[in-house]
């Protein structure tokens, strides 16, 4: 009876400190922003509807993970005519690849905030980046992350590689988020 009494207990100090190390984020979609500028072109826009499952803890950043996509369909320049051009086969070929998505392997600590690690998606092209973020958190649970990362269009099969690098996205966002 004791041993029984002592694996109950083990049991379910195991599965409370899960649940203690877990902190799950919803995203508040109404503000969420996403934009992204092709600088040597002169090309900026936005993109909407961001879907994430977000497991960040920052005294835990083992256990963290961050996974998110954003319907390709909704990247905005302004330009009706430049947006539907961009979503054709001739780029993000978007009815057959409708999703970009990010998958975290590892999350640390930086000096000035936070690293992600992980695999971008975009078209049938996945890569290994890194994603500098912040993250800031009020008393009452509300939170946002904020970062800036820079990526090759090209490196995704989206455009052709430029000696230049004029396919250089840069991509801001930032993501309020509320437990």
């Amino acid at each position: 009876m004791k041993k029984i009494l002592i694996v109950g207990i083990v049991c379910f100090v195991i599965i409370a400190s899960s649940f203690a190390v877990s902190m799950l984020w919803d995203v508040a979609n109404e503000g969420v922003i996403i934009n992204f500028e092709l600088p040597d072109q002169g090309t900026k826009g936005t993109l909407s509807g961001l879907k994430a499952t977000i497991d960040f803890n920052q005294k835990d950043l083992a256990a963290s993970k961050i996974s998110a996509s954003v319907d390709v369909k909704t990247l905005n320049t302004g330009d009706p005519k430049k947006d539907n051009h961009l979503l054709s086969a001739d780029f993000f070929n978007a009815d057959k690849y409708p999703t970009l998505s990010f998958v975290s392997s590892s999350i640390k600590a930086t000096v000035d905030g936070f690293l992600a690690m992980g695999n971008l998606t975009i078209k049938d092209s996945t890569k290994a980046i890194e994603i500098p973020f912040s993250f800031t958190e009020d008393t009452n649970g509300v939170g946002i992350f904020k970062g800036t990362m820079s990526i090759f269009s090209s490196d995704y099969g989206v455009t052709k590689k430029s000696p230049a690098s004029k396919d250089k996205v840069v991509v801001t966002f930032i993501v309020p988020v509320k437990k």
